[in-house]
Order: C-alpha cells, then structure tokens, then sequence
C-alpha cells in the first residue's frame, strides 16, 4: 500500500524528466550523486539498493529511513543551419518533396523539474536485511514553443498537393516536444555472506509515461492506409494525450571486501519488458514498444587512508537492443509514396516505395542510439568530525549519431562529462546529505536526412542540485 509521501512523489515524478547517462539518471541517493554516480562498491545507505542490492547489508543501522529532493535543470536547444532547399531544386523534376526545417535556434521550455525519492531499510538478525526504494530512473523532456518538423514551402502548396495527396503540414502544431518518465519501485533482500560479502536482489516495478506533440509530418510514415501499403497507423503518432506503461523485472548484486579496504561490486539488471504505448503505436517500433533496457554496472573502491576513499565504476546500457531507440532512422524507407520513373500522366506520378518501412512496425525508424559505456570515479574524504566530502567524475560516450540528429531533436541527450561535489553532515543518529552535479556542455551536428543542404546541431548542459536527509 502506498504511502502519503510515495503518492506525492508519483504526482511530482509524472510532471519530470531528465537524462543524464543517456536518458538513464547518473546516479540514485544524494551520496552516489555526490561521487557522479560511482560506488557500486562503496554505497551504504538506504539508497544502495537501488544501485546495487548487495550494498544494503551495509547500511549499518536496524532501521533506517532516507528522503530526497532534487532540483533538476536540464538546458537544450536545436540549431537549424541552411535555408531549406527551393521546390525548384527538387529532385525528380519537383516531384519528390523535402522537409527542410525552417532555419535557426530553438531553445526547449520546461526547464525545471523537482524530482523526489524516498528508501527505506531494515535489518533481521545478523545477516538479512530487507528494502524498499522509490525513484525516477530515467527520462526526457523537450517542449520547443515551435513548429519543429515543419515546412513552409510545403504548406504552401495548399491541401491537397497538387498530385493530389494529403498534405504533409496540414495541422501541424505547436509546441513540439516529447515528455516521457520512468519511475522504479524496487524490494530488496541482501544477505551477508561471512563478515564483509554480501549478495542481494530487488524485484522491480517500473512504471513510465509518454506523450508527443507536434508531430504531424510524420503521420505519413506511419503507413498513410494507400492501397498496397501496410496498415494504417496515421492516427497514432502524436498528440494523443499522456499514457502509461508497466514492467516487472529485478536486479542481483554482489559487494564484499576483499582484503583490508579494497572492495568490489557488481550489479546487472535485464531488460524490462513493459507493456507498449498503445496511443503511440505509430510512432515507436514494434507498436509503440519501449522496453527498458538491460545495463550492468561493476566497479572497486580503496580506502588509501582510513578517511581517503577511492572508487572507480564502469557502467553499461544496452539502448540499441531497444528497437524503438536503437533503430536507426533512414529517410529513403520512410516515404510511403516515391517518383514513378515511369509516368505517363499526372495520374501516376507516384508509386508505393518497396523500400518503404512504415513507422511503428517492428524495423520501424528510432532514435538509433548506440549502446553506452561509462566510466565513473569518486572521492571521498572524512578527516572532519561529523563531515563527509566527496567529489565524482563521469563520462560517457553519447549515444547519438551524427546521422541520426533529426529524431534526437525530440532527445538531445547528448552530455558526456558530468562533475559532482557533494557532503554529509551527521548530527548523532540522523545526516544531512548535499550534492551538485553539472554536466557540461555538449554539441552533436548532422545532415537533416529529408534536405541535405541542411545541418541540424543538438546542444544540451544541465544541473542538479540535490538535498537528503537520512533518519
């Protein structure tokens, strides 16, 4: 049964949404944000399970209760270079059309979420220790206050085109933007094996939300219901309102010492199968499917002094196995109706395109992320009474590429390198935890598929400020 404050987080997590680790958060706890993310082999509080199971044998309280609230500012923006090429430049004789973007800078709205978490541990006799942990995972938001995926020389030409299909940019709206959010619920078991090795689990219910806005030119790509063509899914890409998504899965770990304060551990989380975004099955691939994807983590921490502590992890997140992110997006299959080579009259100026792949079958055209792998190192210095200091350092290579800049317009998540700061200060049984994560600014540039002569850059930077307390 949920709690008041469990349901005042699920109604503050439904309106948030960051990315950091790709769109996966950098890292869970105010103390692991402190250290980038890093400690996989060090976290001790009763946010470790949500990193790794195993670590909630160390806790080192019977009873302990954690709470936290961050201030999360992503900043991101797109930048059309390049006038969209002129209707008399077109190929085929005019007859093929592009979807040159208007030119300039767009700079997303919505740029302040507050994202709250709570965890909770208890311990059974000497080697049992049971969990509960409740936060946001992942996400992305966008909300340009513009028409994005627009053509004005298109729209132009009225509805219906002058060959007498639909036109593309009727109704195209504004804003544009995507807002999904992942939200975790995680039970966790963690025995202790011996004195300082320790195995755990954690059942996860993952729960997620989506919506689009603004993107009408794809309606097409979604099949368009022309005779000979898939089926049709045109209703089903944008602008249907928020909808849901659920999973189950689980997450196993394992943290022990090996020797007098050198430590290792390891976490690996398969892929989630949710249930599909059914308002949206037009646009995601395999009908609107957006699994969560599996990711491991392993990593050491050294104490150098016994107030020194290092630590270093190594993170991986397999979003190419996701089809509805990893698919990549190739123009030349998404236009349903091509040039007849072989037109005798305006009747059949047009043909079906063989190549033609409709948006929401299972090859359907993604974000076509790579896989991540990310390193992390972390800090952490106690030579102060009652103070803890900690620093991190995470990068990663992002996910996107260069080809695949005009989907990821709607996720620019494009970071790589994230510094943190972070302390506790204790006051007998009870801390107050701080951490500031920044992550630096980061540009992706890339031809626009649909008009050549143009280039579109992602730029994305973001902080986060986070506040605990741990009773």
């Amino acid at each position: 049964m949920l709690t008041p404050l469990m349901v005042l987080a699920l109604s503050l997590l439904s309106f948030s949404a960051f990315a950091t680790d790709g769109y996966f958060s950098t890292g869970q706890g105010t103390k692991n944000k402190g250290f980038a993310g890093a400690g996989i082999a060090f976290m001790h509080s009763p946010f470790s399970a949500a990193i790794n199971p195993a670590g909630l044998s160390f806790v080192g309280k019977k009873l302990s209760f954690e709470v936290s609230v961050g201030y999360f500012n992503p900043n991101r923006k797109y930048t059309v270079i390049g006038a969209p090429t002129p209707p008399q430049n077109w190929p085929y004789d005019g007859r093929q059309m592009l979807l040159g973007l208007k030119e300039g800078t767009v700079e997303s709205g919505s740029s302040t979420f507050i994202i709250p978490a709570i965890a909770f541990s208890y311990q059974l006799g000497d080697k049992n220790t049971l969990g509960l942990n409740f936060f946001g995972n992942g996400g992305m938001n966008t909300d340009y206050a513009a028409k994005t995926y627009y053509s004005e020389i298109i729209d132009s030409f009225g509805d219906p085109l002058p060959n007498g299909f639909p036109n593309p940019m009727t109704n195209v709206t504004e804003p544009t933007g995507v807002n999904i959010t992942q939200m975790f619920l995680t039970l966790t078991y963690a025995r202790l094996i011996g004195e300082k090795h320790s195995i755990g689990i954690s059942p996860v219910f993952a729960y997620q939300t989506f919506e689009a806005k603004g993107l009408q030119a794809f309606r097409d790509m979604g099949s368009a219901g022309m005779p000979g063509l898939p089926v049709d899914r045109s209703a089903f890409v944008t602008n249907n309102g928020k909808v849901n998504s659920t999973g189950v899965g689980f997450r196993i770990g394992y943290q022990g010492e090996l020797f007098n304060g050198f430590r290792l551990g390891a976490t690996l989380q398969p892929r989630i199968k949710m249930s599909k975004f059914d308002k949206y099955k037009g646009l995601f691939a395999e009908e609107g499917g957006f699994d969560i994807p599996s990711n491991w983590t392993a990593g050491v921490s050294f104490d150098i002094t016994k107030d020194i502590t290092l630590m270093a992890d190594v993170k991986q997140i397999m979003y190419s196995k996701v089809k509805s992110v990893g698919n990549p997006m190739i123009a030349s299959q998404m236009m349903p109706m091509i040039p007849n080579p072989n037109m005798t009259s305006p009747a059949d100026a047009y043909m079906p395109n063989p190549d033609f792949v409709a948006l929401g079958s299972d090859n359907g055209a993604g974000f076509g992320w790579k896989d991540m792998m990310i390193l992390k190192f972390g800090a952490e210095f106690r030579q102060v009474k009652d103070w803890q200091f900690r620093c991190g350092y995470s990068y990663g290579k992002q996910p996107i590429q260069e080809s695949e800049v005009m989907f990821n317009i709607l996720a620019p998540a494009v970071n790589e390198n994230h510094i943190s700061v972070g302390l506790t200060h204790s006051m007998g049984d009870h801390d107050i935890n701080l951490a500031i994560t920044h992550a630096l600014s980061n540009t992706v540039k890339g031809v626009n598929p649909f008009d050549p002569a143009q280039q579109i850059e992602l730029n994305m930077n973001q902080w986060e400020i986070e506040l605990g307390f741990r009773f």
